[in-house]
């Protein structure tokens, strides 16, 4: 019974890891200087007023069917990951490949809208 049991958690231990993101977030550190992780970064859509250093940027493509919050979240996890206050967001989301699909009622093929597929670019920033 034992080496059932562990055939079991093996396999869906492979299951749940093949449901995983393909995708993996980049973080690329601009500069040399290392800051202790943050609790809380804020998400900007434009760059503020107030003076700020780069600190890095954080790219998080997003998969087929993934929420622009789920994108955003990993985003903010980054960027508190590597010390910064704030990101100041692009959006690179893009359209997924159109798919065409069998109609069943008229026997024609279709081309059904293309999902968005949530990408953005965040440029992790420290404010002075």
């Amino acid at each position: 019974m034992p080496m059932r049991s562990l055939a079991v958690l093996l396999v869906v231990v492979f299951a749940l890891g093949a449901c995983a993101s393909t995708q993996p977030d980049i973080v690329r550190r601009t500069g040399t200087q290392e800051f202790p992780p943050t609790q809380f970064v804020e998400v900007l859509d434009s760059a503020p007023t107030r003076p700020y250093t780069e600190i890095g940027i954080v790219d998080a493509p997003g998969e087929p069917g993934a929420l622009r919050s789920q994108v955003l979240a990993r985003i903010r996890a980054q960027a508190a990951l590597i010390g910064a206050d704030a990101v100041v967001l692009q959006d690179v989301s893009r359209a997924a490949p159109a798919v065409p699909r069998l109609n069943p009622t008229t026997g024609t093929y279709d081309t059904a809208s293309a999902p968005q597929i949530p990408a953005f670019k965040g440029i992790a920033i420290r404010f002075r």
